[in-house]
């Protein structure tokens, strides 16, 4: 177990040294192209709720994603991770100006508040189809 702990560690610290190297100019060029083929995705396009992540700076940006899920009128899901267990729901995000107000965690991403507790959880209100 030991040693597979380390490889993994290992393996984040080498994934990590490459994301890096990655200009921004490029994570930006990568994260439109991605945001493009989602856009003509026929699951996304027949799709009325959506669970994105709320990016960190060297991630896929999801602004385009948002953006064209409000524009679109879908319900937007992000996650909130609770730091002192594995738990995580997945709360409804209104529009952009929400986003804006929320909070940052120690890991600098933004998320509902661990005492929000006024938002639709995707699991809890939601319904499920192929």
């Amino acid at each position: 177990m030991a040693a597979l702990r380390a490889a993994k560690q290992a393996l984040r610290r080498e994934i990590k040294g490459r994301v890096a190297a990655v200009s921004d100019q490029e994570k930006l060029r990568q994260s439109r192209v991605v945001s493009q083929k989602l856009f003509k995705h026929p699951k996304y396009l027949s799709s009325q709720r959506v669970a994105v992540f709320l990016n960190m700076h060297d991630e896929v940006r999801t602004d385009d994603i948002l953006q064209d899920i409000f524009k679109r009128g879908k319900l937007c899901f992000i996650p909130r991770y609770f730091t002192k267990s594995s738990h995580m729901d997945m709360l409804r995000l209104k529009d952009m100006e929400d986003m804006k107000t929320l909070p940052l965690t120690s890991w600098n991403i933004q998320q509902p508040a661990d005492n929000d507790n006024d938002r639709e959880e995707a699991l809890a209100t939601g319904f499920f189809h192929e």
